[in-house]
């Protein structure tokens, strides 16, 4: 198994933050029917472990065609304390990461509405100048006493 395949899979499976952030610094080793994955810290290891095992799983699979064992390692633990500490700030990292992509998601829609309405505009000016363009001559008014 390549471990650079299984990722090349989960990149496709999973939001490019979430991969970039968990997973990209990974690295793996295989023995027989056991996959270690090897985390950088101990917060990378149970946010994986937490969020991303089903994912990591089924592109294993996907890659060696069966299923296997996963286990995940870290060079060292944290603390309870230091890893609720650490948690809850990811989770309102990723709190606040969902607002920002919903806001931009809500300004790429205003920014098609704004430019349905310049296209519109566009036309009509367009319009206006060909209809001015053909009607060159004077105007003779006409007064009624």
């Amino acid at each position: 198994m390549m471990w650079s395949e299984v990722k090349q899979v989960l990149s496709r499976m999973m939001s490019s933050l979430a991969f970039e952030t968990w997973i990209e610094g990974t690295t793996a080793t295989m023995e027989e029917h056991t996959v270690t994955i090897h985390c950088t810290n101990p917060m990378q290891k149970s946010w994986i472990e937490t969020l991303y095992m089903p994912y990591i799983e089924q592109a294993i699979e996907k890659v060696c065609g069966k299923r296997v064992v996963v286990k995940l390692e870290a060079p060292h633990e944290l603390s309870n304390e230091q890893f609720m500490r650490m948690w809850n700030y990811m989770i309102a990292l990723e709190k606040q990461t969902w607002n920002l992509e919903a806001r931009v998601t809500k300004v790429e829609r205003q920014m098609e509405e704004i430019e349905k309405e310049v296209a519109q505009l566009r036309e009509r000016t367009d319009f206006l100048e060909r209809l001015l363009a053909t009607d060159e001559k004077p105007v003779q008014k006409t007064y009624i006493h």
